[in-house]
């Protein structure tokens, strides 16, 4: 039987979302929306196409100049150094009209991994301990990412790096949610099973789908960008309405000095990752969504499920697809680093420095620790699964052999990374000057 799914006016697939439902869907609805998410890529490469033509005609004098319409284009063809609210500036990715996220079976309550560490403690104070210790995680993971010769230089010459977004895909507890713009990545995880061994994705068996109700249903959510996507119309003015402009205690308004990803600043805001040194993001086609303070995706209207009977079939035919995995999850150097980002996961011992990122850059509440002080007493000696955490003046370091830290750094080293963010880099005048002090801050001087 044909499917007969389709994306109405408002790039929705059923009327009345406001009734929450589950929608089931065939494998013949999967087929039609995999032709859909190649139209996707048409639409995007129509766009950049127009992005590049524009840019000849400006370059030869023939382009009259309209802001709006620039504006929108850029943030649709990707390719383009962006100011993010949140403080980083990223190269975006191509739009693609539409956010999926894919899950392998009825989880019941989708929520980031540090909102279920957190779930059941009733303590406020107890739950921001927990929220900086995963903080204090993450800027380990970036001492160690920071030894890679790609990130010093992609940090130098290309973008900001998004360390947040990079250590919620690679396996440290955050208050983001993954999200894509690319159907057959959401389908690929709704499909395939993650090895914890082997640090990769497999089909599905039959025995593993029979273990329950829940497992037999794979589930995809959906929504509109435009309805969340930071880029978009819908999505930028609800959070800029709601979010960038607060009011003084004089009643006067103005704009908010700094806005923090895990903080609740931006929760309900779809945020590309863009282009970053290491693969796994734009693999994935990779957008955040922080929830530290919103429901759950089951409870979210605005997100259509979509559910669908799994199968031996439809697994293998998915992975296979996908090349056996290697189009979403990559093997790349810093596979080689797994038995670190592990210890990582399980870290207990921190320095000074790392707390005090951990205060001044992830928006810690000062409304419970006014000051970094209070924030240490509290957190020297507080025991969780993992040990009694420690604070010293000396910073945590990895000692990674050069042997294993050439192995890495040769995955990366020969790269075209122009080719890597799409073939052509947008930078307006400021994103130049940018990184011409970000170069000499990291290496001292200007570099090729």
């Amino acid at each position: 039987m044909p499917s007969t799914i389709f994306y109405n006016k408002d790039n929705r697939l059923f009327g009345n979302p406001e009734d929450n439902k589950v929608h089931d869907i065939t494998e013949e609805d999967i087929v039609q929306l995999w032709y859909y998410a190649e139209q996707d890529d048409g639409w995007a490469e129509a766009i950049k196409k127009e992005v590049t033509e524009r840019d000849k005609a400006l370059h030869q004098g023939h382009f009259k100049f309209d802001f709006l319409q620039d504006e929108m284009l850029m943030s649709q063809a990707g390719g383009t150094i962006h100011a993010m609210p949140f403080g980083l500036r990223i190269i975006s990715f191509p739009s693609k009209r539409q956010l999926f996220r894919g899950e392998i079976q009825n989880f019941h309550h989708s929520l980031p991994s540090l909102n279920r560490i957190i779930n059941n403690v009733t303590d406020e104070k107890e739950k921001e301990l927990l929220r900086v210790i995963a903080y204090m995680r993450k800027w380990l993971f970036v001492r160690l990412i920071w030894k890679l010769n790609i990130v010093r230089y992609w940090a130098a010459k290309l973008s900001d790096v998004n360390y947040d977004a990079l250590a919620q895909h690679y396996g440290l507890p955050t208050h983001l949610m993954d999200l894509t713009n690319d159907f057959r990545a959401a389908l690929f995880f709704a499909t395939c099973k993650y090895d914890a061994r082997t640090d990769s994705y497999r089909p599905l068996t039959q025995e593993e789908i029979d273990v329950s109700e829940d497992t037999k249903y794979g589930y995809i959510f959906h929504v509109p960008d435009w309805c969340i996507d930071y880029f978009e119309g819908g999505g930028c003015m609800k959070w800029t309405s709601e979010h960038l402009y607060n009011k003084d205690i004089n009643g006067k308004h103005g704009l908010m000095e700094r806005f923090y990803l895990q903080s609740g600043d931006m929760d309900g805001v779809a945020l590309q990752i863009g282009y970053q040194p290491l693969q796994r993001c734009h693999h994935q086609s990779g957008y955040i969504y922080p929830m530290r303070n919103t429901p759950c995706l089951q409870d979210d209207w605005h997100f259509e499920k979509l559910r669908f009977k799994q199968s031996e079939r439809l697994s293998k035919q998915v992975f296979d697809l996908m090349d056996q995995g290697k189009k979403v999850f990559p093997y790349e150097g810093i596979n080689e680093l797994r038995e670190y980002i592990e210890i990582i996961k399980h870290s207990v011992k921190f320095s000074n420095e790392d707390l005090q990122f951990a205060y001044e850059d992830d928006g810690v509440d000062k409304n419970i620790f006014p000051t970094l002080d209070n924030l240490k007493k509290s957190l020297v000696g507080y025991r969780i699964a993992d040990g009694i955490i420690t604070i010293q003046d000396e910073l945590v370091d990895f000692i990674i052999p050069q042997e294993l830290l050439d192995k890495v750094n040769s995955h990366y080293d020969d790269k075209d990374l122009l080719q890597e963010v799409g073939g052509v880099i947008h930078q307006r005048p400021e994103d130049r000057e940018y990184f011409k002090k970000r170069c000499i801050e990291i290496y001292g001087e200007l570099i090729p």
